[in-house]
């Protein structure tokens, strides 16, 4: 677990279940493989529904919500970060569209959008080569560990906390105005932010993998990308 892209062999065998068809997927399940020569699941996890506006989704109550519409608005990436972080693994979650535009606004448009732009605009214009040591860093172990428990929306909550942690240290040390009379310290400071920026889109590769490899390709490139989410009204 080391090689920070080799999620896949965190979880072989892994089976999905909603918890209103335990018993079929625990147990008949399980003798249809065995039946047919096949290995048994080795971990089942139990989640919860997706209700909207507390109720359960329902065509009479017209409370259904189609995830085609909202990938057709906001983008794949975006239902993915709704439903990884907003709404836990194992218990019923809620989704309307109010709530989901909210969280879309605060931490995609303006939160994560909004730090790419402001670092790689610095790195673009101060930074005229690559960081060096990008491929030498390892995931931070409680962000493994949450993965291996498959505490997803707490390990989209650390992602966010070093989100919220880079934009802090650009308010502090500002930089852009630190290059004008210290060149050499805002260049290490800006190696820094940039090297915190390459270990959060590792870290969301398995939660929003295009956003995650627009990410890596403007710091490869050292080139401001497009806004990765437009702010919606």
């Amino acid at each position: 677990t080391d090689n920070i892209a080799n999620f896949n062999s965190w979880w072989p065998g892994i089976q999905i279940a909603g918890k209103d068809n335990l018993r079929q997927q625990s147990a008949m399940w399980q003798a249809m493989l065995m039946s047919a020569g096949l290995s048994n699941s080795k971990q089942i996890i139990v989640h919860g529904f997706i209700n909207s506006g507390g109720q359960r989704m329902s065509k009479t109550l017209g409370n259904v919500v189609d995830p085609f519409d909202i990938v057709a608005r906001y983008g794949t990436d975006a239902l993915r970060y709704y439903l990884t972080r907003e709404i836990t693994p194992f218990d019923d979650g809620d989704f309307t569209e109010e709530k989901f535009k909210e969280a879309y606004n605060a931490n995609l448009a303006n939160g994560l959008g909004n730090l790419v732009s402001r670092i790689m605009k610095m790195s673009e214009q101060y930074l005229k080569s690559q960081i060096s040591n990008l491929k030498s860093q390892k995931l931070p172990d409680n962000y493994k560990k949450l993965m291996e428990n498959f505490e997803l929306s707490k390990a989209m909550d650390l992602i966010w906390e070093k989100i919220s942690k880079l934009d802090l240290r650009i308010q502090e040390t500002q930089p852009f105005k630190l290059i004008k009379t210290d060149e050499n310290k805002a260049k290490e400071i800006l190696g820094e932010l940039v090297s915190g920026l390459y270990q959060i889109a590792i870290m969301l590769q398995p939660f929003l993998p295009e956003t995650s490899e627009k990410i890596i390709e403007a710091i490869k490139s050292n080139k401001m990308p497009q806004p990765l989410f437009l702010r919606q009204e």
